[in-house]
Parts: structure tokens; sequence; C-alpha cells
């Protein structure tokens, strides 16, 4: 038999996998002479064993081969039907249980693989049968003195409510998401540190909730977010229960919905209830219809995607969703499921559908057509230079994986794509005229970070690109108006770049601009000025600059070729949500203005040598929280009213409503404050 090498090197061509030129095995055996040999605990239950595809009907290999076929081995999933869906990356559809378990199989090997080449503990969790599912679906409806300064009608209806209120910051209009702070203009739903929905009236003065929904009441399930729908109430909650495997000790992960009929306060009913396995990614709604995703990190290839129609509280209520609703991306990131429902919830938590897709979730897009899920793929990449080995294997997030999924009641998977390098939010995608773009930080030949925008038509073929731009700095926000993308990036300084996509097929920078610090969010002002909210920072030497603040800063592309700063405030030692959260942006079109929490603390030099010194006389920083008010007038900045509010002075105003002419204040466990825009 030939030598070992040469016959791994001829597996891995006949599977279409390059092996390095330079291995051998005197190199392979320096790696691993003073590595420990793998151990892999036993089950108590029976263990299928996976042979890789590289190795097969070999008997005995070395153990330097094992290790060289564990680092570069990671075959595409070949189990199922191929579906016939357009774009640039293939997926597969399943036609029994027995199929799905092949295919889960063959993820979690990779991704056993992948773990030994990083030298993380890997351990076999493939067993025949999984634990029973259970869930405590207990909840609870606390209701509250009423307090003194409240007026509101209690029994609901819309006695005492306001027609001018705020709506949740979104992406796209009509498509509402989920958030923890919500207002209907005659009542507020706060999600507190505790675990509680808690309902304030929209009356200026009143500072108690008057009823509260509660999370399950045990440790181990917890609010995520909600929506309001005239008189229901939206809850997604998490949860993490634990099957028998005490060896293991594996938790398994559900995602729930709750809808409650709040329209009488004193009374808030449970209406119905849906369950989906896997951890919450996100949701969207429009017109009623929630759209859930959720992650399920399967490590046994029975953890299969299910679903529970009614109380998840009862033992066996989670069924297992049918063969030929589950898919397969060409080449899992990792052995998980992204599974995703349509609910109808003007009907009760009526369930048109789930559909799974193996394959991981970390970012959803969505507009009133078309949901995109995407994940971020894994792949090697070799490095070359100045190393012990001419070749090494590191976990790079090199493309994006994207399922498009229309939004009609089959939820039908109608294209797959990939794309290089990893996207930094929802924000980085839009659909405009049948077109997909895309913008995306990836890495060149010198491992150094760049930036891409791609356009992908209606089937997720590439149509248009330019990349490589701003090399050494990553997207920090992107937004797109009409045929233009804007995309901010950073290392060092903040440069905006104007792009051009009036011809998808031939996308070109027109422009940029740089100043200091970076916006983290953009947001369309008009047709002609961009509003930029995120970090001022202070270069502190040595090629180092520190996030020192908020920055607010206007910007004028009424020319494309000339982008140009209109205006910018700094406020040095604030930080505020808005800076990570969009939907902490409060927009007042009434007023045309904008408000954003604020909180301000004093870390100067001095204070830190009394730290440092244990000085006696040491003072607390200074310390306040609020809101700040403004305005954008001929791309000017007019800061309206900066607020500090005396209930927050020693915790923090997190988010911001607004009804009629008051802003209320939210944050803490069950803090609120209120008063009359200036």
């Amino acid at each position: 038999m030939k030598n070992d090498f040469d016959f791994i090197r001829d597996k891995f061509s006949s599977d279409g996998v390059t092996a390095p030129g330079d291995i051998n095995e005197s190199l392979v055996l320096e790696k691993v002479k003073d590595t420990e040999p793998l151990k892999v605990k036993k089950s108590k239950k029976k263990i299928i064993g996976i042979a890789s595809a590289a190795v097969a009907g070999v008997a005995v290999i070395t153990a330097a081969s094992i290790v060289v076929t564990g680092i570069l081995s990671h075959l595409p999933v070949s189990v199922g039907t191929p579906v016939s869906v357009s774009g640039t990356a293939r997926l597969t559809r399943m036609n029994s249980r027995d199929e799905v378990r092949k295919a889960l199989r063959h993820a979690i090997s990779n991704q056993e693989k992948r773990n030994r080449a990083f030298g993380l503990e890997s351990e076999s969790y493939l067993a025949e049968d999984s634990a029973e599912r259970s869930l405590n679906g207990d909840i609870g409806v606390k209701k509250y003195a009423a307090d003194s300064n409240a007026s509101a009608n209690t029994s609901g209806g819309a006695a005492g409510g306001s027609s001018a209120h705020n709506s949740t910051y979104v992406q796209h209009v009509g498509v509402d998401e989920a958030d923890t702070v919500k207002t209907d203009g005659e009542y507020i739903y706060s999600l507190a540190n505790s675990g509680e929905i808690q309902i304030f009236p929209a009356v200026k003065g009143v500072s108690a909730p008057i009823a509260s929904i509660q999370s399950g009441g045990t440790y181990d399930s917890w609010l995520q977010e909600f929506y309001i729908r005239g008189g229901n109430l939206i809850m997604i909650r998490q949860r993490y229960t634990y099957g028998d495997d005490e060896e293991y000790y594996l938790p398994e992960e559900q995602t729930l919905t709750e809808i409650y009929d709040i329209s009488d306060k004193n009374n808030i009913q449970l209406k119905s209830r849906f369950g989906q396995s896997g951890s919450y990614c996100s949701s969207r709604m429009i017109d009623g219809m929630l759209y859930l995703v959720s992650t399920q990190h399967s490590y046994k290839d029975t953890d299969l995607p299910t679903v529970c129609n009614g109380d998840p509280a009862e033992k066996g209520s989670f069924d297992e969703i049918p063969a030929d609703c589950v898919y397969s991306v060409e080449n899992p990131s990792d052995s998980s499921f992204l599974n995703i429902s349509s609910i109808d919830t003007d009907k009760g938590a009526d369930v048109c559908l789930t559909k799974s897709v193996l394959g991981s979730a970390d970012t959803i897009y969505c507009n009133r057509e078309y949901l995109y899920v995407t994940a971020a793929e894994y792949e090697p990449q070799a490095f070359e230079g100045n190393r012990a080995f001419s070749w090494a294997y590191f976990p790079t997030a090199s493309k994006t994986q994207i399922i498009k999924v229309d939004l009609n009641r089959d939820l039908d998977i109608v294209a797959a794509a990939k794309v290089n390098g990893v996207v930094d939010n929802q924000y980085s995608f839009d659909e405009y005229n049948g077109n997909l773009r895309v913008a995306t930080t990836s890495r060149d030949e010198d491992n150094r970070d760049i930036n891409n925008l791609y356009v992908l038509d209606g089937e997720l073929n590439q149509i248009g690109e330019v990349t490589g731009f701003a090399p050494n700095e990553s997207i920090k926000a992107v937004r797109y108006m009409g045929d233009t993308a804007y995309v901010i990036t950073y290392e060092q300084t903040d440069p905006l770049f104007v792009i051009d996509v009036s011809d998808p097929t031939a996308p070109v920078i027109k422009g940029e601009v740089k100043i200091s610090g970076f916006s983290s969010l953009l947001v369309p002002v008009d047709e002609n000025t961009v509003l930029g909210i995120g970090y001022h920072t202070e270069d502190e030497g040595l090629s180092m600059e520190i996030q020192e603040g908020l920055k607010i800063v206007t910007f004028d592309v009424s020319d494309k070729a000339s982008p140009k700063v209109l205006d910018t405030k700094i406020f040095k030692n604030y930080d505020s949500e808005v800076q990570y959260n969009p939907r902490a942006l409060l927009v007042n079109p009434e007023r045309n203005d904008y408000t954003i929490p604020y909180s301000y603390t004093d870390w100067s030099s001095s204070w830190w040598e009394d730290v440092y010194s244990n000085t006696q006389s040491c003072q607390e920083p200074e310390h306040r929280s609020g809101y700040i008010n403004f305005r954008v007038d001929g791309g000017k900045l007019e800061i309206v009213e900066e607020y500090a509010s005396d209930v927050f002075a020693q915790t923090e105003v997190n988010r911001c409503v607004y009804t009629d002419n008051v802003i209320y204040m939210l944050g803490g466990s069950s803090l609120i404050d209120s008063r009359e825009y200036k």
C-alpha cells in the first residue's frame, strides 16, 4: 500500500479538497509530538460512529494522518434531494427522519473535527434517543394598587388614549420589530430588569405600574421582547431545559410565544401559546403575522427541530416538524438548525407553518415580501510567511450564507447564496427594485480587513460588486437611500463612503469624507442630509484611540462625489443605548425632532488618581442621566433640551417614549419619569 500521506492527498483530490503541497509525516509528527491523545467520553447510550470521508476504507493510519484529516476534511452535506432554488448556494430537502439525522451527524462530525483542530475538547454527542423535552409554562399576572396620580381608564378602550405617540424605530415601514419598550398612546409597556412586563398609564406624573405580566416564574425562563397589536400583547420568551443525560448535562433551548388579551388591565388573560426549539434569534410582524426565527444548537443526532401548538408545559407537547420541511445548506457552519415559523397572532397563535434549515441564524433582514436569514460560514484560511509551518487552520468567518424566504403561507425557500465577508447588522442589507444589496467586511490575502458591497438579483445571483475599499477598517454602519448606499468604516477615523448603485451591475464609490470617531447609526433626514449617531474618540498616542463619549454629526450628500460634514456635536463622557441599539432612537414627526436617552459619568483623571492612591477624600464621580432632544434644520444640529432626571440620579435612562406632548423616560428595574417637551 502506498504512503498514507499520498493516499490522503489522493482522497482529498477526489473529494475536491486541496491538500498543502509541503505536507509530510515528519512535519506533522513534529507538530503533534507534545500533544495528548484526544479522549472521547463514552455515553451511557450507544454511540454511532462517523468515519471521515477522506479516510473511508482505511483500517489503520498513523496518528499524524488523523490530525491532518481532522484539520482539512470538512466536506459538504450530501444527503437529501437537491432543491431547485436559484442563487449561488445549494440546498437539499430531507425526505425522511433518517435523512435528517444523517445530515445532522455529518454536521456534528465536521464541527468536532474543527474543534479538535482548534485544540478544543471534543466529545461525541451522537446517541440513539433524546431526552424528553419538558417545559414549565407557569405565568403570572400581577395587579397593583392604583397610583394616586393616575387618571387613565384602566379598563381599556379608547378613553383617555392619545392619538399622537411614537412607534418603535424600524428599518421598514409596515414591518414591526419586537422591543423591550412600547406604547399604544394610552399605556406604556416596559420590560423591567426584574423579568416582567410592567404596564404604566401614559399620564404625566405617574411613576408606578398598574399591572405586570411575569415570565414563567422559574430561573431558567426569561422574557426577550414583545409586540403590542390592538388589544393583544405578544410576548417572546426564552427557556433552557435539561434532559436526563447527566454525563453531558446539555441544555435544550426553546423559544416561546404567548399572546395575552390586555384589553382590560384589571383582568389580563393568557389566550394562546406556541413554542419552537432553539434559542431566540429575532422576529418581525407584518399585519398581525409573526415571523419567528430561532437557532437550535444540536449536540446529538436526535436533537431535531420541534414545535408545540398549545400548552408547552405538558410532557410530549413538542412534536418534530415533518422531514420534508427540513433543508440543509451545502456546508453548515456548525451543527445548528435555523427554525422559521409563521404565526397568525390575530387568530390566537394559529401557526401556519414551520420550516427548518441545517445551518445557524445570525441576522435577519425583512421587508413586506421576503425574509432573509443569514449566518457566518467558518472556513479554513491558509497563511504564508515566517512561521513554523507554511500552513495553518484558523477559525475565520469568511463568508455569509443567505437564505431567502417568501413570506407566503408556505414560507417557500426560494433562493440561497453566499457572499464574501460578514455583515455588521440588519442595516447591512436592503432590497431595492428587486435586487438585494449587502455590505460586508472580509479579509484580503494579507489578512487585513477590507470592505465590500455586493448586489444580488432576485434569484440571489451576484450581478455587481465594489470590493476591497477601506483596508484595515471595518464596517460600523450602513444605510441605503434609494439607489445610493452610505457606508461608515472605522479604524481611527470615520470615513463615510457614498456608493452609487443606480447601475446595479456596476456600483461605484462616488465620494468619501473623513472625521474622527465613527457613527454606528445612520438616519436619513431628507434626500440631501444624513444624520450620524455614534462614538466620539480621542487619540491617546501610540496609534491608539479610545471611545470617550457620544457624537452626533450631519452629512451633506447632495453631491455624491463630494460629501461634506455639515455640523457636529460632541458629548464627552456620555453614552447612549442608541449607540448600539437603533430602536432606542425616538423620532417625533409631529415636532420634526429626535430624542435619545443618555448617561453621563465624569471619569476625570483626578478621580482615577484618587482611587489608585487610596486618597481618603476620594469622591464618587459625577453622574446624571436623562435625554437629549434635538432637531436638524438646514443640516445644522439644534440641541433643544438636555434634561437630567432627578429620578435617575443614581441609575440610567435607557429608553424614551412620548404621547402627545409628554416624554417618558424608562430604566432600571421599575423607574419611570415624565416631562413635557420643551
